[in-house]
């Protein structure tokens, strides 16, 4: 590596530690560890599928391919979604919410109704009553997949009393803000709502995700979002305010730290240098305002918390259903993002967890998160540089050069090597890794459309990397049928199926 390129990685710092100093390039990385790929036989191979598809298609002919072509013996609906990819609806007049039939007695303390909650879209049809006998039949388990809604605003004049407030006192009402975990109204909806699942339904088990992050990771464009308003960070509601001063936390010295990580990241956006560097320009925010970090730890707290109620709600219904959660893409990218979500602590509370390691499309969205970055805490260096510090920080030695990755993708070492992460995360508990592997998760331009090879080797590499289960992801309906086939034929190699 040539002398000015050292300088200009080393010089920025951030989480390095006397080993990581060395810089190793790719060629020079070890290689994970690799076995061989073994798989209990009967493992869950899991489909995730939007309602629209459950509702209007033929379901012995649906089930009978997906048992065919993967062995798939665990469904994922989007049960309860606003979002109209996930209904598998156009976004016009899409309204959404619960797909199944919302018995209130469970709902108490919420300012949601039943026409909020529910969604019209299929009329009486109550989508999980029409499922599950069909796919008890097939030998298919039924697991309700919440996937928390923030990418649009709900057509629901209610919803909004649940979502954040950022530090300017605006109600956010999308990506990257949502529902305050701390809001009790938003406590009791959630706790009702998979409490009324879990007695009402023969399921086999919960599946709650949230792709969202800390304010100050989003403050500082550190997603696959770049161009999100820093100004939007949140939460600094009425009720996230109470726990902050329960934690001997100054609100207002946060609010006005936030207020500096915006403008900082505004000005690094017009192109301002700070006389000192990127960032030292971020430390000397935190060290001026420590508030922010405490905000931020609050933050993710508060979700944890949220998370092991929803377990805890789950559980005392019925023991046996089994509970997880979908873990955002973005921790393939984001260190910061990483170190909020430790699966070790949340083995308390999982019995588990899936990360969304999605390494065909991850090559463009690893590139929206280096642009998002480079506007900011890392201003300091070129994107190339960026993406070289970030391979070095996740421990991906033998991924694709800058110029290459969006076509290329991440590769299959990448998703061993994050299943195993995984995997030793937890060990020394039951909680599972059932890791969402790429199946035609849509493309955008410069991408690789993937083939069955590429998809068995994706398959073989999570099972490399001890998975117990798997997630064949994202939805069903966009699936090729020879991708899918792919998937099943390295199942039934590995002995799965």
């Amino acid at each position: 590596m040539e002398r000015r390129k050292f300088v200009q990685l080393a010089a920025v710092g951030t989480g390095a530690t006397l080993a990581g100093l060395k810089w190793l390039r790719a060629a020079d990385a070890p290689a994970a560890v690799s076995t061989a790929a073994t798989a209990p036989k009967g493992a869950p191979v899991a489909l995730p599928i939007s309602i629209a598809a459950l509702a209007t298609r033929d379901l012995d002919a649906m089930f009978d391919d997906m048992r065919s072509r993967a062995g798939v013996n665990v469904l994922f609906p989007f049960i309860y979604s606003h979002e109209p990819h996930r209904g598998g609806l156009p976004e016009k007049g899409f309204h959404g919410g619960n797909f199944a039939m919302p018995h209130l007695q469970y709902y108490h303390e919420t300012p949601l109704t039943l026409t909020d909650m529910r969604a019209p879209e299929f009329g009486d049809v109550d989508v999980l009553a029409h499922v599950i006998p069909v796919a008890q039949k097939h030998g298919i388990r039924v697991f309700c997949f919440l996937l928390e809604d923030n990418v649009r605003p709900p057509l629901v004049p209610n919803w909004q009393a649940l979502y954040e407030i950022d530090h300017h006192g605006r109600r956010a009402d999308r990506h990257p803000g949502g529902p305050c975990y701390n809001n009790p109204h938003y406590q009791n909806f959630g706790l009702g709502l998979v409490e009324d699942y879990a007695r009402s339904y023969a399921i086999g088990g919960i599946m709650w995700g949230s792709e969202r992050q800390s304010g100050l990771l989003n403050a500082l464009g550190l997603s696959q979002s770049p161009h999100q308003d820093p100004g939007r960070a949140t939460c600094f509601c009425e009720f996230c305010a109470k726990r902050g001063r329960a934690r001997g936390i100054d609100v207002e010295r946060a609010r006005a730290g936030f207020g500096a990580v915006e403008k900082f990241l505004l000005a690094s956006r017009a192109g301002e240098r700070p006389r000192d560097g990127y960032f030292t320009a971020f430390w000397r925010i935190l060290l001026d305002h420590p508030e922010v970090l405490a905000w931020a730890n609050l933050w993710v707290t508060s979700r944890h918390e949220f998370q092991a109620s929803i377990y805890r709600r789950v559980k005392s219904v019925n023991p046996s259903l089994l509970v997880g959660w979908h873990a955002w893409h973005n921790m393939s990218f984001s260190p910061f993002q990483r170190a909020e979500e430790s699966f070790a602590e949340m083995t308390a509370y999982s019995d588990f967890l899936r990360p969304a390691i999605y390494n065909n499309v991850a090559g463009t969205r690893f590139l929206s998160f280096v642009e998002g970055a480079q506007h900011g805490v890392f201003g300091d260096l070129t994107p190339e540089a960026i993406l070289e510090l970030l391979c070095q920080q996740q421990n991906y030695p033998h991924e694709a050069r800058f110029d290459q990755l969006a076509a290329a993708g991440l590769s299959t070492d990448y998703v061993e090597r994050e299943t195993r992460r995984a995997v030793d995360d937890v060990a020394g508990s039951a909680t599972q890794i059932w890791p969402g592997v790429d199946v035609d998760v849509p493309l955008v331009p410069g991408m690789t459309p993937l083939t069955p090879e590429a998809v068995g080797r994706a398959v073989t590499a999570a099972f490399r990397g001890q998975a117990q289960g798997i997630i064949l992801s994202r939805n069903y309906v966009e699936m090729r049928p020879e991708n899918l086939s792919g998937a099943g034929e390295a199942l039934r190699r590995l002995g799965v199926i």
